[in-house]
């Protein structure tokens, strides 16, 4: 019976956290579909939104919490009073415990839930959107047409939320939710025994939840059979639909409304995605240069909290000399990481291209690494290197190798997806031409090669953002001290949120705002190979 209750709270933050991103995120995802994106205004909203979406996704949940914390939490700017005072009334008040941890993970899924249904109901041919406009307007089409059809992309994104919410432990740690994963992590990392073990995996390793997730994903390049006509199949104008809708985003709106509809969901758009990722990193900047201080009005004093540009540059500029040795240690532990991961990733996704059975297997086995939590990745990497082996004592107490593992471990399946994904754009008649004329070597050497560029490029950013920011899973397993960025401010964010906090912070999610830029406008165009490449019998 101890473990019924942490895990009637993970079911709780786990639904929670489900319907809050299912709910902000199709809203959000229809919204973004109305955006007229060959308008400059309009593409500027839109690039807004998808910088925003995407810079989300790539914060770690514990930036997350950093972020809102400096805005809400004990020490927030929201929560302070000008006499200095914290205030326990509004939404200040209300921060903490299951409903920041549900507000963190709601926020978070949704961005997941938002891009999901923006590319599947992108996917939707345009012959079936004509036909459905007979029946009704645009609005109509979207939300009994295009959305059911999205339903695949919808409930996989709803999944991921939810088993990103059972498995992860930093945000609930800090809030005092009592999950399974914060549990194991409290009480049984150092001496774990089997049955704790196989209580932390409940819920991530359901029977089948992995083949479950596989299919869903399988099923979600299919549109449903209902809704479309079999003869357009086979038809030209049917395939060139095809592509157009798969390249994203595109040039226009997916939904025509009128100006003043476009106006309202353009500014719910915007004021969405500025709560999901613009909001909290304001309120970074403003903890940042936020001050107490004693004010003299003649005999009598007060206290006064102000905010000044001059504090603020000056403690960003000193956060800079004075987390060095973090912001270096994650960088080095996240380069590593993301050359091995991408390194191995593009070999065995090359080299299964032909092989339907073991990219089944691959499949399965990169969403089991994926769901496991984190504090058990790092538990095992322990294990590993305590066994009796020449020269794994040596590693283990010398070398970065066991962290780098540990993060290995729920890197790389970010960088095989990325990188299976590219290759599923790859023209089939320039896959089975290369396989008839040229090896496997020389087929990844001469046509692959110049074709994954981008590829390689927003999957080594992706990974690199993963990497940095795993903290249950390096927790566990990092050197004495060796210190990153998110291990650093983990620990300094259990006493709250204070200037010192937010500027270690700050650095790091202005490198993900960069890195977000570069994956929204990184998107892989695969170019056409035949311009480098000719048949050897041509």
């Amino acid at each position: 019976m101890a473990w019924l209750r942490p895990l009637l709270l993970t079911l709780e933050l786990m639904s929670l956290s489900m319907i809050s991103a299912v709910i902000i995120g199709v809203c959000l995802a229809f919204a973004l579909s109305t955006v007229r994106r060959d308008r400059p205004i309009g593409k500027l909203v839109y690039l807004f939104c998808m910088v925003g979406l995407v810079g989300c996704l790539a914060t770690p949940l514990v930036m997350h919490a950093a972020a809102w914390e400096s805005t809400a939490g004990k020490f927030g700017w929201l929560s302070l009073s000008q006499t200095a005072a914290r205030t326990y009334s509004g939404i200040a008040g209300r921060y903490t415990g299951v409903v920041a941890s549900v507000w963190i993970h709601g926020l978070y899924g949704s961005s997941i839930v938002a891009l999901a249904t923006l590319y599947g109901t992108a996917r939707v041919p345009r012959s079936i959107l004509d036909t459905a406009m007979i029946d009704g307007g645009p609005i109509w089409c979207w939300w009994r047409i295009r959305l059911p059809i999205a339903k695949n992309w919808v409930f996989a994104a709803a999944l991921a939320t939810g088993i990103l919410a059972a498995s992860e432990m930093t945000v609930v740690d800090l809030y005092g939710m009592r999950t399974l994963a914060d549990e194991f992590y409290l009480f049984h990392t150092v001496d774990p025994s089997l049955t704790s073990i196989l209580i932390v995996l409940v819920i991530p390793c359901l029977v089948g939840l992995t083949f479950l997730s596989v299919l869903f994903f399988r099923l979600a390049k299919q549109v449903d059979s209902r809704l479309l006509d079999q003869r357009l199949i086979e038809t030209r104008e049917f395939k060139t639909e095809r592509r157009s809708v798969d390249s994203f985003p595109g040039q226009s709106a997916d939904v025509e409304l009128d100006f003043v509809s476009r106006t309202i969901t353009a500014g719910f758009a915007c004021f969405v995605t500025t709560l999901m990722f613009a909001f909290p990193l304001a309120g970074i900047v403003v903890k940042v240069g936020q001050q107490t201080q004693v004010v003299h009005v003649g005999e009598t004093s007060h206290v006064e909290v102000q905010w000044s540009v001059s504090r603020t540059a000056e403690v960003l500029a000193r956060a800079l000399h004075e987390f060095s040795s973090e912001y270096l240690t994650t960088i080095m532990l996240a380069v590593c990481t993301a050359t091995l991961c991408v390194v191995a990733a593009w070999g065995v996704v090359s080299r299964t291209q032909h092989r339907s059975g073991w990219k089944l297997l691959l499949d399965g086995l990169s969403v089991m690494s994926f769901l496991i939590p984190g504090p058990l990745v790092g538990l095992a990497i322990v294990r590993m290197f305590s066994l009796p082996v020449p020269g794994l004592t040596m590693l283990y107490q010398q070398t970065l190798l066991p962290t780098i593992l540990a993060l290995s471990v729920r890197t790389l399946p970010v960088g095989y997806w990325v990188l299976r994904s590219a290759y599923l754009g790859i023209d089939q008649q320039v896959k089975d031409a290369s396989q008839l004329d040229l090896g496997w070597i020389q087929r990844f050497w001469i046509i692959e090669r110049s074709m994954m560029t981008r590829p390689l490029t927003i999957a080594f950013v992706a990974t690199l953002i993963m990497a940095s920011g795993d903290v249950p899973a390096s927790l566990p397993v990092i050197p004495p001290g060796v210190v990153t960025v998110g291990t650093r401010l983990f620990g300094l964010l259990h006493s709250g949120a204070r200037y010192q906090e937010a500027s270690l912070a700050f650095w790091y999610l202005l490198f993900v705002i960069i890195a977000a830029i570069v994956l929204v406008q990184f998107t892989w165009r695969v170019p056409n190979p035949l311009k480098r490449w000719k048949r050897p019998s041509q």
